[in-house]
């Protein structure tokens, strides 16, 4: 790993306190929750004003892109926990949640930018498989409770 990218890692975990999220999702949730729809440029606001808009564009690319890459690598078991305890961080009710996340896909939204598109085709294939089994899990508990 490089200078700028240990940087731009380091300025993420201090200044965003990322380690505070419960998980990789969470944070990747978040960091993509701070880049513009539009421009795909991220903007914090302390942050930006602070160091620079280029420079935290750049710093919060890197930590995404790092978030992104460590989820790939990760078995859909992973994403099953992940996304159960995303769920609990929320405090939102959990069958909404998993109704909401295969009606929108809005986690399509979450990948970065330039990611290749198999990458991003994986990463939607385990949070869909991960959501339907969650609500297929829900959907047992409710009908033998």
């Amino acid at each position: 790993m490089d200078a700028p990218d240990s940087a731009a890692v380091e300025i993420c975990s201090r200044e965003l306190a990322l380690d505070a999220l419960p998980n990789d999702l969470t944070r990747m949730l978040y960091l993509a929750s701070l880049r513009d729809c539009n421009s795909g440029r991220y903007l914090h606001p302390q942050l930006s004003q602070r160091i620079g808009v280029q420079e935290a564009d750049q710093a919060l690319s890197v930590c995404h892109d790092r978030l992104f890459r460590r989820l790939l690598i990760m078995p859909v078991s992973a994403y099953l926990l992940q996304l159960e305890e995303y769920i609990r961080y929320t405090r939102a009710e959990r069958t909404v949640v998993l109704e909401t996340w295969q009606s929108l896909q809005a986690y399509r939204s979450t990948i970065p930018v330039h990611t290749l598109p198999l990458y991003a085709e994986l990463f939607c294939l385990n949070v869909e498989v991960a959501l339907s089994i969650l609500k297929d899990s829900s959907t047992w508990s409710e009908e033998n409770s």
